[in-house]
Protein backbone atom coordinates (compact mmCIF):
# COMPACT_ATOMS: atom_id res chain seq x y z
CA UNK A 1 0.00 0.00 0.00
CA UNK A 2 1.13 3.35 -0.77
CA UNK A 3 0.32 6.12 2.15
CA UNK A 4 0.14 9.46 2.05
CA UNK A 5 2.07 11.51 5.01
CA UNK A 6 0.10 14.87 4.39
CA UNK A 7 -0.65 16.59 7.04
CA UNK A 8 -1.80 19.82 6.14
CA UNK A 9 -5.76 19.23 6.51
CA UNK A 10 -7.15 21.13 8.72
CA UNK A 11 -10.61 18.92 9.43
CA UNK A 12 -8.91 15.50 10.71
CA UNK A 13 -10.46 13.76 8.18
CA UNK A 14 -9.80 9.95 8.32
CA UNK A 15 -10.45 7.27 5.51
CA UNK A 16 -13.94 8.43 3.74
CA UNK A 17 -14.30 5.17 1.82
CA UNK A 18 -15.85 1.87 4.36
CA UNK A 19 -15.86 -0.03 0.77
CA UNK A 20 -12.26 0.86 0.41
CA UNK A 21 -11.44 -1.03 4.22
CA UNK A 22 -13.88 -3.70 3.49
CA UNK A 23 -11.53 -5.05 0.72
CA UNK A 24 -7.89 -5.09 2.94
CA UNK A 25 -7.25 -7.90 5.25
CA UNK A 26 -4.77 -8.04 7.14
CA UNK A 27 -1.69 -9.29 6.35
CA UNK A 28 0.96 -6.90 3.89
CA UNK A 29 3.30 -7.55 0.83
CA UNK A 30 5.10 -10.41 -1.53
CA UNK A 31 8.52 -10.31 -1.14
CA UNK A 32 10.03 -8.39 -4.17
CA UNK A 33 8.10 -5.38 -2.67
CA UNK A 34 10.29 -3.35 -0.35
CA UNK A 35 8.73 -1.11 2.17
CA UNK A 36 10.12 2.25 2.62
CA UNK A 37 13.00 1.75 5.02
CA UNK A 38 12.62 4.09 8.58
CA UNK A 39 9.29 5.57 6.73
CA UNK A 40 7.52 5.64 10.13
CA UNK A 41 10.23 7.80 12.14
CA UNK A 42 10.82 10.15 9.06
CA UNK A 43 6.89 11.13 8.91
CA UNK A 44 7.17 11.66 12.82
CA UNK A 45 10.55 13.62 12.82
CA UNK A 46 8.55 15.96 10.30
CA UNK A 47 10.58 15.21 7.37
CA UNK A 48 9.18 15.84 3.30
CA UNK A 49 9.22 12.12 1.81
CA UNK A 50 7.92 10.95 -0.96
CA UNK A 51 4.26 8.70 -0.33
CA UNK A 52 6.16 5.83 1.43
CA UNK A 53 5.08 1.75 0.57
CA UNK A 54 3.60 0.08 4.41
CA UNK A 55 2.52 -2.71 5.78
CA UNK A 56 -0.71 -2.50 6.86
CA UNK A 57 -0.62 -4.69 10.30
CA UNK A 58 -4.87 -4.15 11.70
CA UNK A 59 -7.16 -2.00 11.52
CA UNK A 60 -10.73 -1.41 13.37
CA UNK A 61 -13.50 1.11 13.31
CA UNK A 62 -13.32 4.11 15.54
CA UNK A 63 -17.33 4.35 17.30
CA UNK A 64 -17.94 7.46 17.95
CA UNK A 65 -20.95 10.13 17.16
CA UNK A 66 -23.36 8.64 14.83
CA UNK A 67 -23.19 12.22 13.58
CA UNK A 68 -19.53 11.77 12.25
CA UNK A 69 -17.77 10.83 9.89
CA UNK A 70 -16.82 6.61 9.69
CA UNK A 71 -12.93 6.61 10.97
CA UNK A 72 -10.45 3.88 11.68
CA UNK A 73 -7.43 3.15 13.88
CA UNK A 74 -4.82 1.20 11.81
CA UNK A 75 -1.36 0.23 12.55
CA UNK A 76 1.08 0.68 10.12
CA UNK A 77 4.54 -0.60 9.98
CA UNK A 78 7.50 0.09 7.46
CA UNK A 79 9.71 -3.25 8.41
CA UNK A 80 11.17 -1.62 11.18
CA UNK A 81 9.07 0.68 12.81
CA UNK A 82 4.69 0.35 13.65
CA UNK A 83 3.04 3.15 14.37
CA UNK A 84 -1.02 3.43 15.39
CA UNK A 85 -2.92 5.67 12.68
CA UNK A 86 -5.63 8.25 12.83
CA UNK A 87 -5.17 8.11 16.97
CA UNK A 88 -4.96 11.77 17.79
CA UNK A 89 -1.90 11.56 19.86
CA UNK A 90 1.52 10.52 18.32
CA UNK A 91 -0.38 8.97 15.34
CA UNK A 92 0.21 9.26 11.54
CA UNK A 93 -3.13 10.68 9.78
CA UNK A 94 -3.94 8.56 6.49
CA UNK A 95 -5.66 11.10 3.58
CA UNK A 96 -4.78 8.71 0.82
CA UNK A 97 -3.91 4.81 0.45
CA UNK A 98 -3.57 2.45 -2.67
CA UNK A 99 -3.45 -1.15 -1.98
CA UNK A 100 -0.51 -3.06 -3.75
CA UNK A 101 -1.25 -6.36 -2.81
CA UNK A 102 -2.90 -8.28 -0.39
CA UNK A 103 -1.00 -10.70 1.85
CA UNK A 104 -0.42 -12.59 5.28
CA UNK A 105 3.17 -12.45 4.92
CA UNK A 106 4.70 -10.10 7.87
CA UNK A 107 7.50 -8.19 6.66
CA UNK A 108 11.03 -7.55 8.95
CA UNK A 109 10.22 -7.42 12.34
CA UNK A 110 8.73 -4.10 13.52
CA UNK A 111 8.20 -2.21 16.41
CA UNK A 112 6.21 0.89 18.19
CA UNK A 113 8.17 3.65 17.95
CA UNK A 114 6.52 5.36 20.88
CA UNK A 115 6.08 2.88 24.16
CA UNK A 116 2.78 3.77 24.88
CA UNK A 117 1.32 2.94 21.83
CA UNK A 118 2.66 -1.11 22.53
CA UNK A 119 1.16 -0.87 26.00
CA UNK A 120 -2.20 0.32 24.42
CA UNK A 121 -2.50 -1.52 21.31
CA UNK A 122 -1.22 -4.86 21.25
CA UNK A 123 0.06 -5.25 24.65
CA UNK A 124 3.33 -6.67 25.86
CA UNK A 125 4.13 -9.89 26.12
CA UNK A 126 5.18 -10.31 30.05
CA UNK A 127 6.39 -12.99 32.36
CA UNK A 128 4.31 -14.43 34.44
CA UNK A 129 3.23 -13.63 36.96
CA UNK A 130 1.72 -10.31 34.81
CA UNK A 131 -1.99 -10.22 34.40
CA UNK A 132 -3.95 -10.40 31.41
CA UNK A 133 -7.60 -9.87 30.87
CA UNK A 134 -10.40 -11.06 28.68
CA UNK A 135 -14.02 -10.88 28.13
CA UNK A 136 -16.12 -14.24 27.62
CA UNK A 137 -19.71 -15.64 26.93
CA UNK A 138 -21.77 -17.69 25.09
CA UNK A 139 -23.01 -15.24 22.23
CA UNK A 140 -20.52 -16.83 19.54
CA UNK A 141 -20.98 -20.32 18.31
CA UNK A 142 -18.05 -22.72 18.94
CA UNK A 143 -15.27 -23.87 16.42
CA UNK A 144 -16.09 -26.04 14.38
CA UNK A 145 -13.21 -28.59 14.96
CA UNK A 146 -13.87 -28.70 18.26
CA UNK A 147 -12.31 -26.12 21.45
CA UNK A 148 -9.58 -28.60 21.92
CA UNK A 149 -7.31 -27.80 18.19
CA UNK A 150 -5.06 -25.10 18.21
CA UNK A 151 -4.58 -24.02 21.78
CA UNK A 152 -3.10 -20.31 22.22
CA UNK A 153 -0.64 -19.47 24.55
CA UNK A 154 -1.68 -16.81 26.73
CA UNK A 155 0.99 -14.60 26.67
CA UNK A 156 0.97 -15.11 23.11
CA UNK A 157 -3.37 -13.13 22.92
CA UNK A 158 -3.98 -9.70 22.13
CA UNK A 159 -6.82 -7.04 21.35
CA UNK A 160 -6.76 -7.81 17.73
CA UNK A 161 -7.36 -11.71 17.77
CA UNK A 162 -11.13 -12.65 17.47
CA UNK A 163 -10.58 -16.10 17.60
CA UNK A 164 -9.03 -17.47 20.15
CA UNK A 165 -8.47 -20.84 22.57
CA UNK A 166 -7.15 -21.15 25.46
CA UNK A 167 -6.58 -23.74 28.27
CA UNK A 168 -5.85 -23.61 32.12
CA UNK A 169 -6.87 -24.27 35.48
CA UNK A 170 -8.27 -22.16 37.45
CA UNK A 171 -6.06 -20.47 40.06
CA UNK A 172 -8.51 -18.35 41.87
CA UNK A 173 -12.91 -17.00 41.65
CA UNK A 174 -13.68 -14.59 42.91
CA UNK A 175 -17.55 -13.92 44.54
CA UNK A 176 -20.23 -12.96 42.07
CA UNK A 177 -21.47 -8.90 42.46
CA UNK A 178 -23.70 -6.39 41.51
CA UNK A 179 -22.71 -2.94 39.41
CA UNK A 180 -24.47 0.01 38.76
CA UNK A 181 -23.83 2.45 36.39
CA UNK A 182 -25.94 5.23 34.88
CA UNK A 183 -27.41 3.50 32.21
CA UNK A 184 -28.00 -0.12 33.27
CA UNK A 185 -27.70 -2.66 36.37
CA UNK A 186 -26.14 -5.62 36.77
CA UNK A 187 -23.91 -8.52 37.86
CA UNK A 188 -19.82 -9.61 37.14
CA UNK A 189 -17.87 -12.39 38.35
CA UNK A 190 -14.04 -13.29 37.31
CA UNK A 191 -11.94 -15.61 37.70
CA UNK A 192 -8.07 -16.44 37.25
CA UNK A 193 -6.61 -19.37 35.31
CA UNK A 194 -2.51 -20.48 34.36
CA UNK A 195 -1.72 -22.56 31.31
CA UNK A 196 1.40 -24.87 31.32
CA UNK A 197 3.68 -22.20 30.74
CA UNK A 198 2.62 -20.36 33.85
CA UNK A 199 1.09 -17.20 32.40
CA UNK A 200 -2.26 -16.06 34.11
CA UNK A 201 -5.17 -14.00 32.61
CA UNK A 202 -7.95 -13.41 33.98
CA UNK A 203 -11.60 -13.74 32.64
CA UNK A 204 -14.50 -11.45 33.17
CA UNK A 205 -17.87 -12.23 32.98
CA UNK A 206 -21.03 -10.19 32.92
CA UNK A 207 -24.72 -10.13 33.36
CA UNK A 208 -26.66 -13.26 31.82
CA UNK A 209 -23.30 -15.52 30.97
CA UNK A 210 -21.91 -14.33 34.16
CA UNK A 211 -25.28 -15.80 35.73
CA UNK A 212 -24.75 -18.62 33.29
CA UNK A 213 -21.14 -19.46 34.06
CA UNK A 214 -20.96 -18.93 37.91
CA UNK A 215 -21.62 -22.22 38.97
CA UNK A 216 -19.73 -24.01 36.30
CA UNK A 217 -16.11 -22.53 37.17
CA UNK A 218 -14.58 -24.24 39.77
CA UNK A 219 -11.15 -23.71 41.59
CA UNK A 220 -8.67 -26.25 40.79
CA UNK A 221 -10.66 -27.50 37.74
CA UNK A 222 -9.06 -26.62 33.94
CA UNK A 223 -11.24 -25.74 31.27
CA UNK A 224 -10.79 -25.01 27.41
CA UNK A 225 -11.96 -21.82 26.69
CA UNK A 226 -12.96 -20.09 23.55
CA UNK A 227 -16.14 -17.93 23.63
CA UNK A 228 -17.66 -20.81 24.72
CA UNK A 229 -16.77 -23.00 28.07
CA UNK A 230 -15.60 -26.90 28.34
CA UNK A 231 -14.18 -28.46 31.44
CA UNK A 232 -11.23 -30.73 31.02
CA UNK A 233 -10.28 -34.15 32.48
CA UNK A 234 -8.97 -33.78 36.05
CA UNK A 235 -4.88 -32.46 36.18
CA UNK A 236 -4.86 -31.87 32.87
CA UNK A 237 -3.56 -28.12 33.65
CA UNK A 238 -2.10 -27.74 36.95
CA UNK A 239 -0.86 -24.13 38.73
CA UNK A 240 1.78 -25.79 40.34
CA UNK A 241 3.36 -26.67 37.37
CA UNK A 242 4.90 -23.30 36.93
CA UNK A 243 5.13 -21.76 39.95
CA UNK A 244 7.54 -20.22 41.50
CA UNK A 245 7.88 -19.54 44.72
CA UNK A 246 10.09 -16.60 46.18
CA UNK A 247 12.04 -16.97 49.34
CA UNK A 248 11.13 -14.31 52.20
CA UNK A 249 15.10 -13.76 52.14
CA UNK A 250 14.74 -12.43 48.71
CA UNK A 251 11.61 -10.05 49.17
CA UNK A 252 14.39 -7.65 51.16
CA UNK A 253 15.75 -6.91 47.65
CA UNK A 254 12.35 -7.24 45.61
CA UNK A 255 10.90 -3.93 44.45
CA UNK A 256 7.45 -2.87 46.18
CA UNK A 257 4.02 -3.68 44.34
CA UNK A 258 6.23 -6.94 42.86
CA UNK A 259 3.25 -9.42 42.44
CA UNK A 260 5.01 -12.64 44.16
CA UNK A 261 4.06 -16.44 44.99
CA UNK A 262 5.48 -17.72 48.45
CA UNK A 263 4.97 -20.64 50.70
CA UNK A 264 5.81 -20.82 54.66
CA UNK A 265 5.08 -22.22 57.86
CA UNK A 266 2.64 -20.31 59.86
CA UNK A 267 4.14 -19.10 62.96
CA UNK A 268 1.10 -16.63 64.27
CA UNK A 269 -1.94 -15.12 63.53
CA UNK A 270 -3.04 -11.75 64.47
CA UNK A 271 -5.95 -10.51 65.80
CA UNK A 272 -8.88 -8.56 63.65
CA UNK A 273 -7.59 -5.39 63.17
CA UNK A 274 -10.14 -2.20 62.20
CA UNK A 275 -8.05 0.43 59.63
CA UNK A 276 -9.62 3.48 58.65
CA UNK A 277 -8.59 4.55 55.44
CA UNK A 278 -8.16 8.18 53.93
CA UNK A 279 -11.44 8.10 52.36
CA UNK A 280 -13.10 7.27 55.64
CA UNK A 281 -13.96 3.84 54.59
CA UNK A 282 -13.40 0.82 57.30
CA UNK A 283 -11.47 -2.53 56.41
CA UNK A 284 -10.54 -5.17 58.65
CA UNK A 285 -7.05 -6.32 58.41
CA UNK A 286 -5.28 -9.63 59.80
CA UNK A 287 -2.05 -10.40 59.92
CA UNK A 288 -0.32 -13.93 59.53
CA UNK A 289 3.13 -14.32 60.09
CA UNK A 290 5.25 -17.10 58.24
CA UNK A 291 8.43 -18.34 57.56
CA UNK A 292 10.29 -20.87 55.38
CA UNK A 293 13.37 -22.65 54.82
CA UNK A 294 15.40 -19.12 54.91
CA UNK A 295 14.39 -19.00 58.59
CA UNK A 296 12.80 -15.54 57.96
CA UNK A 297 9.94 -14.63 59.10
CA UNK A 298 7.33 -11.79 57.13
CA UNK A 299 3.99 -10.90 57.51
CA UNK A 300 1.07 -11.25 55.24
CA UNK A 301 -1.80 -8.59 55.53
CA UNK A 302 -5.37 -10.05 54.86
CA UNK A 303 -7.80 -7.23 54.16
CA UNK A 304 -11.08 -7.48 53.63
CA UNK A 305 -14.54 -9.68 54.96
CA UNK A 306 -12.85 -12.53 52.70
CA UNK A 307 -9.92 -12.57 55.20
CA UNK A 308 -11.82 -12.66 57.88
CA UNK A 309 -12.84 -16.67 57.78
CA UNK A 310 -9.25 -17.67 56.26
CA UNK A 311 -7.94 -15.90 59.34
CA UNK A 312 -10.25 -17.84 61.59
CA UNK A 313 -9.51 -20.85 60.17
CA UNK A 314 -5.83 -20.36 60.53
CA UNK A 315 -6.15 -19.35 64.26
CA UNK A 316 -8.10 -22.02 64.87
CA UNK A 317 -5.53 -24.57 63.39
CA UNK A 318 -2.19 -22.91 64.86
CA UNK A 319 -4.12 -22.22 68.34
CA UNK A 320 -4.72 -26.02 68.62
CA UNK A 321 -1.36 -27.13 67.25
CA UNK A 322 -1.65 -28.14 64.21
CA UNK A 323 1.38 -27.63 61.74
CA UNK A 324 -0.19 -25.31 59.15
CA UNK A 325 1.86 -24.52 55.32
CA UNK A 326 0.09 -21.55 53.84
CA UNK A 327 0.14 -21.17 50.02
CA UNK A 328 -0.18 -17.25 49.02
CA UNK A 329 -0.44 -16.64 45.49
CA UNK A 330 -0.45 -13.40 43.38
CA UNK A 331 0.19 -11.55 46.30
CA UNK A 332 2.37 -7.95 46.36
CA UNK A 333 5.63 -6.92 48.16
CA UNK A 334 5.15 -3.74 50.24
CA UNK A 335 6.56 -1.87 52.83
CA UNK A 336 5.58 -0.74 56.50
CA UNK A 337 8.21 -0.76 58.96
CA UNK A 338 10.06 -3.69 56.90
CA UNK A 339 9.26 -5.45 53.92
CA UNK A 340 5.52 -6.78 54.14
CA UNK A 341 2.97 -8.99 51.90
CA UNK A 342 -0.17 -7.42 51.02
CA UNK A 343 -3.22 -9.59 49.88
CA UNK A 344 -5.64 -8.67 47.58
CA UNK A 345 -9.20 -10.16 46.06
CA UNK A 346 -7.19 -11.86 43.41
CA UNK A 347 -4.47 -13.20 45.72
CA UNK A 348 -5.45 -17.47 46.35
CA UNK A 349 -4.84 -19.02 49.09
CA UNK A 350 -4.06 -22.57 50.45
CA UNK A 351 -3.84 -24.33 53.12
CA UNK A 352 -1.38 -27.47 53.79
CA UNK A 353 -0.71 -28.37 49.69
CA UNK A 354 0.61 -31.45 48.37
CA UNK A 355 3.07 -29.97 46.19
CA UNK A 356 6.88 -30.78 46.11
CA UNK A 357 7.61 -27.55 47.50
CA UNK A 358 5.81 -28.11 51.02
CA UNK A 359 8.07 -31.49 51.83
CA UNK A 360 11.00 -29.48 53.15
CA UNK A 361 9.21 -27.26 55.47
CA UNK A 362 7.38 -30.59 56.17
CA UNK A 363 10.65 -32.49 57.54
CA UNK A 364 12.01 -29.30 58.88
CA UNK A 365 8.92 -29.02 61.07
CA UNK A 366 8.18 -26.07 63.25
CA UNK A 367 11.19 -24.18 64.61
CA UNK A 368 11.56 -22.77 67.90
CA UNK A 369 13.23 -19.50 66.62
CA UNK A 370 12.89 -17.34 64.04
CA UNK A 371 14.37 -14.18 62.90
CA UNK A 372 12.94 -11.17 61.79
CA UNK A 373 13.57 -9.57 58.44
CA UNK A 374 13.13 -6.89 59.42
CA UNK A 375 17.12 -6.22 61.18
CA UNK A 376 17.19 -4.24 64.65
CA UNK A 377 21.48 -5.02 64.68
CA UNK A 378 22.25 -2.37 62.37
CA UNK A 379 26.23 -3.02 62.36
CA UNK A 380 27.95 -4.17 59.12
CA UNK A 381 27.60 -8.92 60.15
CA UNK A 382 23.38 -8.17 60.69
CA UNK A 383 22.77 -5.39 58.34
CA UNK A 384 20.23 -7.06 55.55
CA UNK A 385 19.60 -4.11 53.93
CA UNK A 386 22.44 -2.33 51.18
CA UNK A 387 24.67 0.55 52.44
CA UNK A 388 24.74 3.51 50.36
CA UNK A 389 26.25 6.85 50.50
CA UNK A 390 23.49 9.72 49.93
CA UNK A 391 24.67 10.62 46.54
CA UNK A 392 24.54 7.51 45.40
CA UNK A 393 21.11 6.80 46.76
CA UNK A 394 20.34 10.14 44.58
CA UNK A 395 22.19 9.15 41.70
CA UNK A 396 20.21 6.02 41.89
CA UNK A 397 16.91 7.64 42.23
CA UNK A 398 17.25 9.56 39.00
CA UNK A 399 17.73 6.88 36.52
CA UNK A 400 15.26 4.37 38.29
CA UNK A 401 12.30 6.03 41.11
CA UNK A 402 11.58 3.09 43.24
CA UNK A 403 11.67 3.35 46.45
CA UNK A 404 14.73 2.26 48.12
CA UNK A 405 15.12 0.37 51.93
CA UNK A 406 18.64 1.00 52.71
CA UNK A 407 21.04 1.83 55.31
CA UNK A 408 22.97 5.03 55.34
CA UNK A 409 25.89 5.86 58.01
CA UNK A 410 25.81 9.75 58.01
CA UNK A 411 26.38 12.87 60.36
CA UNK A 412 22.84 14.31 62.23
CA UNK A 413 23.77 17.78 61.06
CA UNK A 414 20.16 19.69 61.90
CA UNK A 415 17.26 19.24 63.34
CA UNK A 416 14.30 21.69 63.09
CA UNK A 417 13.20 23.32 66.28
CA UNK A 418 9.51 24.48 64.92
CA UNK A 419 7.82 22.55 65.36
CA UNK A 420 8.87 19.16 66.40
CA UNK A 421 5.80 17.65 67.41
CA UNK A 422 2.47 17.45 66.55
CA UNK A 423 -1.08 17.24 68.73
CA UNK A 424 -1.98 13.57 68.47
CA UNK A 425 -5.04 11.90 70.09
CA UNK A 426 -4.44 10.42 73.48
CA UNK A 427 -7.43 7.89 73.03
CA UNK A 428 -7.04 4.09 72.39
CA UNK A 429 -8.78 2.91 68.88
CA UNK A 430 -8.70 -0.47 67.89
CA UNK A 431 -6.62 -1.65 71.17
CA UNK A 432 -3.81 0.41 70.79
CA UNK A 433 -3.03 4.31 70.46
CA UNK A 434 -4.86 6.25 68.28
CA UNK A 435 -2.06 9.17 67.46
CA UNK A 436 -4.25 10.58 64.75
CA UNK A 437 -3.88 14.25 64.35
CA UNK A 438 -6.18 16.90 66.79
CA UNK A 439 -7.99 19.81 65.94
CA UNK A 440 -8.01 22.92 68.94
CA UNK A 441 -11.41 23.39 69.23
CA UNK A 442 -11.14 25.82 72.36
CA UNK A 443 -9.23 26.73 75.07
CA UNK A 444 -8.50 23.16 76.68
CA UNK A 445 -10.96 21.37 74.19
CA UNK A 446 -9.50 19.32 71.56
CA UNK A 447 -11.01 16.96 68.52
CA UNK A 448 -9.91 13.67 67.05
CA UNK A 449 -11.47 13.17 63.72
CA UNK A 450 -10.93 9.15 63.74
CA UNK A 451 -12.26 8.77 67.09
CA UNK A 452 -15.24 11.18 66.45
CA UNK A 453 -14.77 12.44 70.42
CA UNK A 454 -13.67 15.78 72.10
CA UNK A 455 -11.07 15.57 75.64
CA UNK A 456 -9.76 18.71 77.42
CA UNK A 457 -6.09 17.28 77.21
CA UNK A 458 -4.32 16.08 73.90
CA UNK A 459 -0.79 14.18 74.01
CA UNK A 460 2.38 15.17 71.71
CA UNK A 461 4.58 12.93 69.17
CA UNK A 462 7.53 13.42 67.94
CA UNK A 463 7.32 14.52 63.63
CA UNK A 464 11.14 15.80 63.07
CA UNK A 465 13.02 17.13 59.69
CA UNK A 466 16.60 16.31 59.93
CA UNK A 467 19.49 17.24 57.46
CA UNK A 468 21.91 14.05 57.02
CA UNK A 469 25.52 14.26 55.96
CA UNK A 470 27.72 11.91 54.74
CA UNK A 471 31.16 12.67 53.06
CA UNK A 472 29.63 12.32 49.12
CA UNK A 473 25.98 14.89 49.87
CA UNK A 474 22.90 15.80 52.05
CA UNK A 475 19.75 15.21 52.11
CA UNK A 476 16.57 16.35 54.38
CA UNK A 477 14.61 13.24 56.11
CA UNK A 478 11.55 12.81 58.35
CA UNK A 479 11.60 10.96 61.36
CA UNK A 480 8.71 10.02 63.98
CA UNK A 481 7.78 8.84 67.35
CA UNK A 482 9.93 5.94 67.98
CA UNK A 483 13.02 7.31 66.36
CA UNK A 484 12.61 10.69 68.73
CA UNK A 485 12.28 8.78 71.69
CA UNK A 486 15.09 6.99 71.37
CA UNK A 487 16.79 9.87 69.71
CA UNK A 488 16.67 12.22 72.73
CA UNK A 489 16.11 9.72 75.82
CA UNK A 490 12.69 11.92 76.20
CA UNK A 491 9.31 11.47 74.81
CA UNK A 492 7.90 14.49 72.85
CA UNK A 493 5.61 15.65 75.31
CA UNK A 494 8.38 15.52 78.25
CA UNK A 495 10.07 17.33 75.92
CA UNK A 496 7.76 20.20 75.30
CA UNK A 497 6.93 20.92 78.50
CA UNK A 498 11.05 21.61 79.80
CA UNK A 499 10.29 24.90 77.64
CA UNK A 500 7.92 25.58 80.70
CA UNK A 501 9.91 24.02 83.48
CA UNK A 502 11.67 26.82 85.43
CA UNK A 503 13.72 24.22 87.73
CA UNK A 504 15.93 22.92 85.06
CA UNK A 505 18.15 25.00 82.71
CA UNK A 506 17.39 22.13 79.95
CA UNK A 507 15.50 23.58 77.30
CA UNK A 508 13.99 21.75 73.54
CA UNK A 509 16.51 23.95 72.14
CA UNK A 510 19.37 22.83 74.36
CA UNK A 511 18.29 19.02 73.99
CA UNK A 512 18.29 19.10 69.98
CA UNK A 513 21.54 20.50 69.58
CA UNK A 514 23.20 18.13 72.04
CA UNK A 515 22.05 15.18 69.42
CA UNK A 516 23.54 17.23 66.37
CA UNK A 517 27.22 16.84 64.60
CA UNK A 518 27.31 12.69 66.08
CA UNK A 519 27.33 10.52 63.50
CA UNK A 520 24.66 7.51 63.78
CA UNK A 521 23.04 4.84 61.35
CA UNK A 522 19.93 5.27 59.91
CA UNK A 523 17.81 2.95 58.62
CA UNK A 524 15.58 4.50 55.85
CA UNK A 525 13.03 4.08 53.02
CA UNK A 526 13.69 6.71 50.36
CA UNK A 527 11.50 7.19 47.77
CA UNK A 528 10.52 9.88 45.68
CA UNK A 529 7.02 11.87 44.84
CA UNK A 530 5.61 14.81 42.80
CA UNK A 531 4.47 17.84 44.13
CA UNK A 532 3.62 20.91 42.41
CA UNK A 533 4.55 19.24 39.14
CA UNK A 534 8.09 19.18 40.69
CA UNK A 535 9.60 15.72 41.31
CA UNK A 536 11.30 15.59 45.26
CA UNK A 537 12.98 12.79 46.97
CA UNK A 538 11.53 11.83 50.48
CA UNK A 539 13.50 10.46 53.36
CA UNK A 540 11.97 8.86 56.39
CA UNK A 541 13.82 7.47 58.75
CA UNK A 542 12.73 4.05 60.25
CA UNK A 543 15.37 3.26 62.88
CA UNK A 544 18.79 5.29 63.56
CA UNK A 545 21.42 4.84 66.68
CA UNK A 546 24.38 5.69 67.50
CA UNK A 547 27.19 4.58 65.51
CA UNK A 548 29.56 1.70 66.76
CA UNK A 549 32.67 2.42 65.58
CA UNK A 550 34.01 -0.86 67.24
CA UNK A 551 31.44 -2.93 65.24
CA UNK A 552 31.73 -0.76 62.30
CA UNK A 553 35.89 -1.05 61.82
CA UNK A 554 35.06 -4.79 60.29
CA UNK A 555 33.02 -3.00 57.49
CA UNK A 556 35.58 -0.32 57.02
CA UNK A 557 38.51 -3.31 56.45
CA UNK A 558 36.03 -4.97 54.29
CA UNK A 559 35.26 -2.36 52.25
CA UNK A 560 39.12 -1.69 51.77
CA UNK A 561 39.93 -4.81 50.85
CA UNK A 562 37.35 -4.59 48.22
CA UNK A 563 39.06 -1.60 47.06
CA UNK A 564 42.13 -2.91 46.54
CA UNK A 565 41.00 -5.98 44.70
CA UNK A 566 39.85 -3.76 42.22
CA UNK A 567 42.70 -1.63 41.86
Amino acid sequence: MIFSNDRSCSNGGGISSPALIDRIAYGGLADPLELTPYAIRSINAGDDIPPPLLQLLSFEKIIGDPNDNDRYKLVLSDGTYMQVAILPTKAIIVFTLDVKKIDYHLLGKPRYLFKEQEEQTLGRETPPPTKHALKFGADLPSPQNGPSENISPIKSLNPYQNNWTIKGCVTNKRKMHKYTTPKCNGQVFSFDIIDEEGCEIRITSFDEIAELHYHRIEQGASYVLSKVLKRCAPDAVGPDKKTRFTPIDELLTTTNNTLIDVIGVVVNVGEISVIHRKDGSVVNKIIVKINDMSTLTIDVNLWGPSSEKLGNDLKNMHTSGTFVILVVQNARVGYFNGKVINTSASTAFEINPSIPEAEPLRLRGPIQQSLDPHPSALHCKNNQYQRMSIASILQRLSVMPEAIETTIIAVLRFVKEDPFYYIACPLQFNRKECKKKCAKLAENLWSCPRCQTQFPECNYKYLLHMKLQDHTSIVWANAFDNVGTELFSLSAKELYMLQYDLTTEKTPHIILKKAMFKHYTFTTLVSTDTFNSERRIKVTIDKMQRLDFKAEYPCLLAEIAQMHAIT
